[in-house]
């Protein structure tokens, strides 16, 4: 009888490779291994969905716009590296805000910018947005806000 599929590779086979060693690497749950992964999420890419001979169709999701937030810290009660935030509809982001550092931001101060950007991704594309949907915390050693403390330049 076959493996199972994993669930966890099948998510992981459909985000870039980037983003995949970030969620799963050393500084993540650390289950990446350079010498399986990528091989498996190729092949987790390219199998049919369902080969019991079952067809499969395809509904496209409803497009809803949406806020994610990205902080950059590490674990704990730790203090704020970095943020940014982007703008989806359905599947795919529509607008980028650039990380920024929050070296000296109070926590208000933190707060206020980050309802401005809902605010203004609001008014740039005239939709209602109360809050971020989702807020991913990504450890400050993959920071891409450059000159930054962390990646000193040589």
């Amino acid at each position: 009888m076959p493996k199972p599929l994993d669930p966890k590779c099948q998510l992981c086979a459909k985000m870039p490779t980037s983003k995949a060693k970030v969620l799963h690497g050393k500084d993540g749950d650390g289950c990446w291994n350079p010498n399986v992964c990528h091989n498996r999420r190729s092949f987790y890419r390219r199998r049919k969905q369902d080969s019991s001979g079952i067809e499969s169709i395809q509904v496209e999701a409803p497009a809803t716009h949406y806020a994610v937030l990205y902080l950059y810290k590490e674990a704990g009660d730790k203090p704020l590296h970095a943020l940014g935030a982007e703008l989806w509809l359905g599947q795919k982001p529509i607008c980028r805000l650039e990380p920024i550092h929050c070296f000296g931001l109070t926590a208000g101060k933190i707060r206020a910018y980050t309802d401005k950007v809902l605010q203004a991704f609001a008014t740039e594309y005239n939709v209602t947005l109360y809050q971020y949907k989702e807020m991913f915390e990504i450890v400050p050693t993959h920071c891409p806000v450059r000159p930054c403390p962390l990646h000193p330049e040589p």
